[in-house]
């Protein structure tokens, strides 16, 4: 049986929560989007070993959040780094390593800058700069967390996030818990907002040397799907998948998408 557990590293002066589930041999680290500024993933070992338990079978899987010092000015490129950091004191000299979204930012300088660490690469729903459509979207999530409207703040991210029918139900659920909660820490969201408008990798990209699968969502209405189009132009070693039908959330919402994964990891 594998143990689900939710525990804080600590290496060079910061702290750094992470998850790690799931029974294989060989080790998954997973980094995830933009909503770790709202809530890192202490507490989450259980959602996500469900949200997961296709790909937990097979391997033993890390989810790591951002340090929990961020500071102004703090870039994905600095947040890469750190995920190295904390591999390292885990001892995980070499993963797989799949980001989404924000997290898939950070994922592309950990193989360019320490491409030791990762043996293949899958980045989900991200950009290598974002495009106006991002821009946009990341201000305005930006400014709603400022101003504490946290209700408007996840409707919004939801109503973009997912397909009608999801958000739907998702909405419906939202106001039946009143799970209207609080922004825990507004300078967190705001340095992780500011990160990814600032993020451009492009012209380190011909450097990431692992194979690589870019997985895109068709009806994408956060980053839209031309960033992941882009990604496949500059990247040499890579298989593009679309997923039709899907919105931002795919890998919350579509059943193909683990199993896609799943097939290019053991190719």
């Amino acid at each position: 049986m594998s143990s689900t557990k939710g525990k804080t590293l600590y290496f060079n002066d910061k702290s750094m929560d992470y998850v790690t589930f799931g029974k294989g041999k060989k080790h998954l680290v997973i980094i995830p989007g933009l909503g770790d500024g709202l809530q890192t993933v202490k507490g989450m070992a259980m959602p996500f070993s469900i949200t997961y338990r296709v790909l937990a079978e097979r391997y033993k899987i890390y989810v790591f959040s951002r340090i929990n010092e961020l500071r102004q000015g703090y870039t994905t490129r600095d947040m890469a780094a750190d995920v190295a950091e904390a591999m390292e004191t885990l001892n995980l000299d070499t993963a797989y390593v799949m980001g989404i979204s924000q997290g898939g930012m950070i994922a592309q300088w950990l193989a360019v800058d320490f491409p030791e660490r990762v043996k293949r690469l899958i980045l989900t729903v991200t950009t290598a700069k974002p495009t106006q459509l991002a821009r946009e979207r990341i201000e305005h999530w930006q400014n709603l967390s400022q101003s504490g409207n946290f209700k408007h703040l996840m409707l919004d991210i939801a109503k973009h996030s997912y397909m009608q029918k999801s958000y739907q139900k998702w909405r419906l659920l939202y106001n039946v818990m009143g799970i209207f909660g609080h922004i825990k820490d507004k300078q967190r969201i705001d340095i992780q907002s500011v990160s990814c408008l600032k993020h451009d990798s492009l012209d380190f990209l011909e450097k990431i040397n692992c194979p690589t699968l870019i997985i895109g969502a068709e009806k994408d209405d956060v980053l839209g799907v031309d960033d992941s189009l882009e990604l496949h132009q500059h990247i040499k070693d890579n298989q593009l998948t679309i997923l039709p039908e899907c919105g931002h959330a795919l890998y919350e919402q579509n059943k193909d998408f683990q199993k896609r994964v799943l097939v290019f990891l053991e190719s």
